[in-house]
């Protein structure tokens, strides 16, 4: 329950919490205010209406009046100091009341002999049933989110009264009215801005950690952040919060705000000198946050008279030389004059040092749909950096050894940030924006890329998924899938996630397998994309994963039969040929041919329910038995293929090693032949006696014995009659168990006309569906797009 990364609510850092500590606070503020600060106030103004006669005149009234004017300021202080100490004390009763709860759901499961871990879950446990844990459980759960959001809106007032403390305190004594403090984000966030800039330039640590000491934290509550993360319009973000953000990174720069980064990193970090501060932990994930709040066009400051949001953020928010980290992608560089291998990995290096700093932000914290699909595209430049180095066998010149690893590390850290705003996930997978439908230029930095970079016409998504899908992200692509995993969880949603999660899936098909009219696409090298997107899926097999279970939760679309377009009751209808290639990529893992299983089975027990029942006279069976053959024969064929196709693979990396191992050592004997034949005999002269026995056919025949020609291992294809027989075997076995345990069973007479109605589905689909040969599997691989190459040849 507790997110990656946090450590400050897990139960171990909970227990040893003291919500008195904070009671205390409020109680020292509250005596500090009234006994020396409020005194100190009503001194000057009591002292002046003490004089009595003794002074009076013109000189009087001014001193009076500038008194009066000081004492009504610093009033106002005092208020904001009480409210402060107001808000700590509430914060403090709210902690302590759900924490108790909290802990005492705790109890109730040690109680019972459990353990409850550092992240409030309770392990299984044997002999402690299920419905127990799952019961207790769900009692620390009521108790936790409560308790969390208890925590960040505590957190979150008693930010914003100790901000309202130090504008008011910053306003006295000038020209400007101490209530205009809760406007003073502006101010405050161009003076921080400012000094972060300077403090870069004359690396001024003391400087920067002070600076850090002004962030605002706890930018957005936990429900606002899932609001975001949904989709939804969120219009509550205080207005100083906002103008603090917009100036603060205006005037700070990129220069200022990677060196406030790389303080609270260090700070943040433990070492052998200091442990890790928690305050920069906190003041790193509210900068991250605030930048990334910014950009966010569904965050606003309010709703105005037409419904819409206030002061929405921009990807424009962020300054020109932020935008170009964000957007200025390394192989789109316009390199004008010599190349400078040291300008290149500062570039970098910078990408690297910000996207650590998005990695901070909370894991629910989404950015504006252009930010994230920019941060996106900038990991895929970076991952596809890193594959460039991998292929040329080292970094380019200037880079030094730990920079691959530190740009690997960045580009994953900037794909999980850009992948978390779903609109930004379908137009980086179609390059249409995902409310009007138009094209999306390649070029996004609105002006920030100058003359830099030469990023031309229209965004090709292609380029983006062929570069993220590719490449090694070291977690078996489980950040890519992200791409368009999140998808299985809102397809039956109603709204606009719904809608958009539905648009996605439609779009998988062009996005993994696009034609060219009925004809696959190729890439450069004369394979189809089709066939690429096979082999990163078995390269990151955790893209299959994501993709069985987006697949899994719309199994009615894949109820495809012959001469029938589309499935009945699909969520999101394929085209037959789609459907099929959907479930062969979803079939490359065991995981996702699990995943497939388990949705078709809950889909078979429905239907042999209807089918096994006379309950409604009306229900066309004929139809159920007809999508139900076709589901079952598209699974099967889509599985068996994917495993001949993985086979075929195995086969030909066999048979190319052992063929290579016989060339290598045919190499290493001619090598040796030609030495031979250059070995002066004892007297001097130089011999043909060698020369003439390895050029004599026994010698060639003794070479065939030593080093034998490899035998080719061949592919072993499944008849798909038999495997019709089978597929046909099991459900009238599972037909027969159904219809034994109904209480309306069907005749045996009924049942014949299913079983064979059946078959001819599940036969004539799985004769069409399933490879049979070398021919077959070239044509479900290329879709026609090229010649089937020839089918004697053993791979």
């Amino acid at each position: 329950m507790v997110d990656a990364g946090t450590t400050s609510l897990l139960r171990s850092n909970v227990e040893k919490w003291q919500p008195s500590t904070l009671t205390g606070l409020a109680a020292a503020l509250v005596k500090d205010n009234d006994e020396t600060f409020e005194v100190n106030i009503d001194q000057p103004k009591k002292y002046f209406a003490g004089l009595g006669t003794s002074w009076q005149g013109a000189a009087y009234n001014a001193a009076y009046d500038r008194v009066g004017e000081d004492h009504d300021q610093a009033r106002k202080v005092w208020t904001y100091v009480d409210d402060l100490a107001t808000a700590i004390k509430q914060a403090a009763s709210d902690i302590d009341s759900h924490r108790t709860v909290l802990l005492n759901k705790v109890n109730d499961a040690v109680s019972h002999g459990l353990t409850v871990a550092d992240n409030w879950v309770i392990p299984d446990k044997d002999g402690v049933p299920a419905a127990t844990i799952n019961d207790l459980q769900d009692a620390i759960n009521q108790a936790f989110y409560p308790f969390r959001d208890a925590v960040s809106t505590a957190a979150t007032k008693i930010s914003e009264a100790a901000e309202l403390v130090r504008a008011a305190g910053d306003l006295f004594g000038s020209d400007l009215d101490v209530t205009d403090a809760p406007s003073a984000g502006k101010r405050l966030g161009a003076e921080d801005g400012d000094e972060a800039a300077a403090a870069a330039k004359n690396h001024d640590t003391a400087k920067l950690t002070e600076v850090a000491s002004h962030l605002p934290t706890n930018v957005l509550t936990p429900q606002q952040l899932q609001d975001l993360a949904d989709g939804k319009d969120v219009s509550t973000l205080p207005a100083d919060v906002q103008d603090y953000y917009k100036e603060f990174l205006q005037h700070s720069g990129k220069d200022g705000l990677l060196a406030l980064q790389d303080q609270l990193q260090q700070d943040a970090t433990a070492t052998a000198d200091h442990p890790a501060s928690t305050a920069a932990v906190t003041q790193q994930k509210a900068l991250a946050d605030g930048l990334m709040a910014v950009t966010n066009e569904h965050l606003g400051t309010g709703t105005g008279p037409d419904g819409k949001l206030t002061s929405p953020g921009s990807y424009t928010n962020l300054p020109s030389d932020i935008r170009a980290v964000i957007s200025g992608r390394e192989e789109e560089y316009n390199n004008t004059g010599t190349a400078n291998a040291d300008a290149a990995r500062q570039r970098m290096l910078d990408r690297s040092r910000l996207a650590n700093l998005l990695s901070k932000s909370d894991s629910n914290m989404t950015g504006g749909t252009t930010f994230s699909m920019e941060t996106s595209r900038q990991a895929a430049s970076m991952a596809h950096y890193i594959d460039s180095a991998n292929a040329n066998g080292a970094m380019p010149p200037g880079f030094q050894d730990q920079d691959k690893n530190t740009i690997q590390n960045a580009a994953n850290q900037m794909l999980n940030v850009g992948l978390r705003n779903h609109d930004a996930d379908y137009q980086l997978m179609t390059g249409l924006d995902a409310h009007t439908g138009q094209k999306i230029p390649a070029d996004l930095s609105f002006g920030a890329n100058g003359n830099q970079y030469t990023p031309t016409g229209n965004y090709d998504p292609h380029k983006f998924t062929q570069a993220v899908f590719g490449h090694d992200w070291g977690d078996q692509g489980k950040e890519a899938s992200g791409l368009y995993g999140w998808t299985a969880d809102h397809v039956h949603d109603q709204g606009s996630e719904g809608d958009l999660a539905r648009k996605t899936i439609a779009a998988l098909p062009e996005t993994l397998a696009p034609k060219n009219g009925e004809a696959l696409v190729t890439a450069d090298d004369g394979k189809t994309i089709f066939q690429h997107t096979t082999d990163d899926f078995n390269k990151n097999p955790e893209l299959a994963n994501a993709l069985a279970r987006v697949s899994a939760s719309d199994i009615n679309a894949f109820a495809n039969v012959p001469n029938s377009p589309n499935a009945l009751n699909a969520a999101v209808p394929l085209e037959l040929k789609d459907s099929e290639r959907l479930l062969f990529l979803s079939s490359q893992t065991q995981d996702g041919r699990h995943t497939l299983d388990m949705a078709r089975q809950v889909y078979e027990n429905s239907a042999l329910a209807q089918i096994t029942s006379n309950s409604d006279p009306g229900l066309d069976k004929n139809a159920i038995v007809r999508n139900l053959a076709g589901l079952d024969a598209h699974v099967d064929a889509a599985q068996r293929n994917a495993l001949i196709y993985q086979e075929h693979n195995d086969v030909a990396q066999h048979n190319s090693q052992a063929q290579q191992a016989h060339d290598d050592n045919q190499k290493i004997a001619d090598t040796v032949k030609t030495v031979v034949d250059k070995v002066p005999l004892p007297g001097g002269k130089v011999t043909d006696t060698v020369k003439s026995l390895v050029e004599d056919p026994a010698y060639k025949g003794l070479m065939n014995t030593i080093n034998p020609d490899p035998t080719l291992q061949k592919v072993q294809y499944l008849d798909p009659e038999k495997m019709s027989q089978v597929g046909t075997q099991d459900f009238i076995n599972r037909m027969i168990a159904y219809n034994n345990n109904s209480d309306t069973p069907l005749s045996v007479g009924l049942q014949g006309q299913v079983i064979n109605t059946y078959g001819d589905v599940y036969g004539q689909t799985v004769g069409f569906n399933q490879v049979k040969n070398n021919s077959d599997l070239e044509q479900l691989a290329t879709g026609g797009a090229q010649a089937p190459s020839d089918s004697s040849q053993h791979k």
